[in-house]
């Protein structure tokens, strides 16, 4: 796999004042193709060899499997370059302005004729200090690896709230694209 292509220069400071103000940022074009393809095939491959097992227990994550896989990489670990780039370092570092942890890497991928619905929620309120996360103790971003091109019909779009509005944003993301959402 080759590095990322990522200029961390191209995240200029009014994109990251946009992120502070949206809680979200949508980056195009950012993930290098190889990396693209071999996280799109490995997550396309996680889903389909653990779909029959949802409701089941695991033994990490929620502890139950579900349409999404957390903790991805200890199914695959060669998910783990996928999360934990040079690019994903850095873009971390810059929008959390400070050292980033890892807390959860996962893979949401809906097959073809699924009906896979991901509902709004707020991260952290099943984490570690779900009080803390209320409190603004820390923060979490999630950068969404975008893996296939969405569209109005076939990979409906994503949907996030901004928070300079209070409305939702429709973003129709390509493959490539990362969107990080606080």
């Amino acid at each position: 796999l080759q590095e990322d292509k990522m200029d961390i220069k191209k995240l200029t400071e009014d994109k990251v004042d946009k992120f502070k103000r949206q809680g979200y940022i949508h980056l195009e074009n950012v993930i290098e193709s190889s990396l693209l393809a071999h996280t799109r095939n490995r997550a396309i491959k996680l889903k389909l060899k653990y779909q029959s097992k949802l409701g089941e227990q695991r033994h990490n994550g929620s502890g139950t499997f579900w349409g999404g896989l957390e903790l991805a990489s200890t199914l695959d670990p060669s998910l783990w370059k996928s999360y934990t780039s040079v690019t994903m370092y850095r873009l971390s570092k810059t929008l959390l302005g400070t050292e980033p942890y890892l807390f959860n890497d996962q893979v949401v991928v809906e097959s073809p004729n699924e009906d896979f619905k991901f509902d709004p929620h707020t991260d952290n309120m099943l984490g570690p200090d779900p009080a803390g996360a209320l409190e603004g103790k820390f923060q979490t971003i999630n950068f969404c690896q975008i893996l296939t091109n969405m569209t109005d019909l076939d990979v409906g779009p994503l949907s996030v709230l901004n928070a300079e509005t209070n409305n939702y944003d429709t973003i129709l993301a390509s493959a490539g694209d990362i969107v990080a959402i606080d």
